[in-house]
């Protein structure tokens, strides 16, 4: 596995899919997509950085993907950034529910998305460095 902070898109639209991963592997991190319960078994394996949560999905979902990634041991610590297109008053109901460590209404702005990814994989490393070490010093 590379070094470079990894992150999951978790999206239902194959444009959004591409035009994220384009703009994160441009930025140096290593990406993974899928939807629904496939989604949850792969990140659990992939272990990302980030997760990139698409609200509105069928089947499953962003508001049922937070609850049970969150439920998740292996999953639990991992930040989301929930996106969704939906008007201001479904988002502001939705996010009250919703499992997410921070939020982005599509359209997003790109710069913002990217400074939040990195914030949250940059804390994500540091969190598991931590981690690493106290495993040793046991």
């Amino acid at each position: 596995m590379s070094n470079k902070p990894r992150v999951f898109i978790v999206e239902d639209d194959l444009a959004m899919v591409r035009m994220l991963t384009t703009m994160l592997e441009d930025e140096g991190f290593e990406t993974k997509s899928a939807i629904g319960e496939n989604a949850l078994r792969l990140a659990e394996k992939y272990q990302p950085d980030v997760i990139l949560l698409d609200v509105m999905m069928p089947v499953m979902d962003g508001l049922e993907w937070s609850t049970r990634a969150k439920a998740n041991p292996s999953l639990k610590n991992i930040p989301i950034i929930a996106l969704s297109a939906a008007n201001f008053a479904t988002l502001k109901h939705a996010f009250k529910n919703l499992q997410a460590d921070s939020f982005l209404s599509k359209p997003f702005n790109i710069d913002a998305l990217l400074n939040l990814v990195h914030i949250f994989s940059q804390q994500s490393q540091d969190m598991r460095l931590a981690g690493a070490a106290s495993e040793k010093t046991m």
